[in-house]
């Protein structure tokens, strides 16, 4: 019996042993080594329609094992770069067969990448003692996620917002956060008048062909021809010719009628005003419409 036990325990001791070699040699066999990935440049320039072959172009993975996995390329993720306004971050991810993954980030530069764009298609003029929807007056369009409109968010005086505001001129803050972490913001004036019969029936108003405008730093600016119409007991055109009338017709206003004041700076980015106003002859009353320009 006690040389049975012994053999039983040398049984037990070999087996063990063996577990522990064999162990150790699987361990020394798994493969826990990532491939490493290569860029022939480590900044990419591409538009900002680009195809995924386009935006992985110039890159290759390699394993120790695998050798060449580069069909395992793939795009985790984009994001904004902060301080520049078309440069960005890309990271690609690549895996060999024992699953290890490799990463690796470079600068993605896009040739025609911009802000994304608000826009209003009305004066933001409203009468007092009213609630004011103002939300919905704004639409965002953004390069690279198209509409964004749903996503916008507004920052302004409460009592603009939820309240139903008094005379005054108030600033609205609009803010777009896209995709790729970017966020713009634009400040717009907004406008509440007190109402009265007065001011409905009297006071003339103009209209313009936009009310936000986007343009290239060093682009022309010609803020007489965004001007549509002006209503002043009836809708009238505007006249461009260079010489106003002797005697003005019904239905048309010249423009030497119209004041423009403009604070653009074409050459600079930022944005701008030019204000519009007119007098009416008939009621004495004067009225201001207002171009915002945004110089990218």
């Amino acid at each position: 019996m006690r040389r049975m036990n012994i053999v039983a325990g040398v049984v037990i001791i070999a087996s063990l042993a063996g577990g522990v070699v064999y162990y150790r040699q699987a361990e020394e066999k798994k493969d826990v080594q990532p491939p490493v990935l290569h860029a022939e440049s480590e900044e990419l320039t591409v538009s900002i329609a680009a195809t995924e072959e386009e935006l992985t172009a110039g890159i290759s993975a390699e394993d120790d094992r695998d050798k060449d996995v580069s069909d395992s390329i793939l795009i985790t993720g984009i994001e904004k770069k902060k301080g520049t306004d078309q440069d960005f971050e890309i990271t690609y991810v690549a895996f060999d067969q024992a699953s290890n993954m490799g990463t690796l980030t470079r600068t993605l530069h896009y040739s025609d990448y911009q802000q994304a764009h608000f826009n209003f298609e009305q004066q933001l003029r409203f009468p007092e003692n009213q609630k004011i929807d103002l939300m919905s007056y704004f639409t965002a369009e953004d390069c690279i996620d198209g509409d964004v409109t749903p996503f916008i968010t507004m920052d302004a005086d409460a009592q603009l917002l939820r309240d139903e505001p008094q005379k005054g001129l108030y600033d609205c803050t609009l803010s777009i956060t896209n995709s790729v972490g970017y966020t713009t913001t634009l400040i717009v004036p907004v406008e509440i008048y007190e109402d009265s019969y007065d001011e409905r029936s009297k006071r003339p108003s103009i209209a313009l062909k936009q009310y936000i405008i986007y343009i290239k730093a060093g682009e022309a600016l010609d803020s007489k021809g965004y001007l549509d119409h002006i209503e002043d007991k009836g809708i009238k055109t505007i006249d461009f010719s260079e010489t106003a009338p002797e005697e003005e017709p019904t239905d048309s206003i010249h423009i030497s009628k119209v004041q423009i004041e403009s604070n653009v700076d074409t050459n600079t980015p930022g944005t701008y005003t030019v204000n519009y106003k007119y007098t009416s002859e008939a009621t004495g009353y004067d009225c201001t419409a207002s171009l915002l320009v945004v110089v990218e």
